[in-house]
């Protein structure tokens, strides 16, 4: 799950809920509308219940409130559904995005694991040539020390032969074979 895909589920979220504002609204409104319609009956009645008797007055009213009970009845017990089945609704989309966050957060660890184990075994690499590089570069060192001893003994003179090859006499005491010596070295 892309962070798009949160941002989308939290924009239909917000909409569901926008929605729930709405037909709240509208019932309220509804209702409001319910209410001046009958005050507006009510004081038309009035004036005319004015001329009649008490009585007559006071059963009118109770007829009227009985009749706008009955009348609000089934809209606010529709109302009073459609507001459930949307919590419900609300109560769905907020544990399937819990989940999808859960199922994210997992696939982040993961993601992060792997990084570290190539880090790892990139730093192991690196290790390892750089132990090569120095064994490599010692074995030059020595050579070179090498050449500059025979170099020093050709220019002394310190050079016999010797067997079949050629021996040099190195910091002046000790007599070796030339090409024997170089493959020891090795």
């Amino acid at each position: 799950m892309t962070q798009d895909d949160i941002k989308a589920m939290a924009v239909k979220l917000s909409m569901l809920v926008d929605s729930f504002e709405t037909r709240g609204d509208k019932v309220v409104q509804q209702n409001a509308q319910a209410a001046e319609t009958i005050r507006m009956a009510a004081q038309n009645v009035s004036q005319v219940t004015q001329q009649v008797s008490s009585r007559a007055v006071e059963e009118f009213r109770q007829a009227a409130g009985a009749t706008l009970s009955q009348g609000l009845r089934a809209p606010l017990a529709q109302a009073e559904k459609e507001l459930e089945s949307a919590m419900l609704d609300v109560r769905n989309a907020a544990a399937d995005l819990q989940r999808r966050i859960s199922v994210a957060g997992n696939l982040h660890t993961a993601t992060a694991w792997k990084a570290f184990v190539a880090c790892a075994i990139g730093s192991l690499a690196v290790m390892g040539a750089a132990v090569y590089a120095t064994m490599q570069a010692r074995t030059e060192v020595v050579n070179a020390k090498w050449a500059g001893q025979i170099n020093a003994a050709i220019a002394n003179g310190n050079l016999a032969p010797c067997g079949d090859g050629i021996c040099a006499r190195v910091d002046g005491k000790r007599w070796v074979r030339l090409d024997q010596a170089q493959e020891s070295r090795r």
